[in-house]
């Protein structure tokens, strides 16, 4: 069901959209999750790059994998001065593997 006083959730997908920095964060953590199992050089330069456009766009910096678990992954990072985590579930980052 629809709450049509909440102005974050699309009337369509009845969901909360997801913010540009958060996806990302999740690109970042799926070419983490490559990393961790084989060396690829895409993925290293993928991850160059996601890092470049947070740091420039916004103002990320200090991005690093905090925790893996077999129900997500734990990303912390920098912003304003600040310290932030987000979690994304092991299964969303790691569909990755499915490409």
């Amino acid at each position: 069901m629809t709450d049509s006083n909440n102005t974050n959730i699309d009337p369509l997908l009845e969901v909360e959209p997801v913010n540009d920095i958060d996806l990302l964060l999740l690109s970042w953590a799926q070419m983490e999750a490559i990393e961790l199992i084989v060396a690829d050089e895409e993925a290293a330069e993928a991850k160059t790059d996601l890092v470049a456009l947070l740091m420039t766009d916004y103002g990320v910096t200090d991005i690093r994998l905090v925790e893996r678990t077999y129900e997500y992954y734990e990303v912390g990072y920098r912003q304003g001065g600040e310290e932030h985590t987000t979690r994304f579930e092991t299964v969303e980052v790691e569909s990755i593997y499915d490409l």
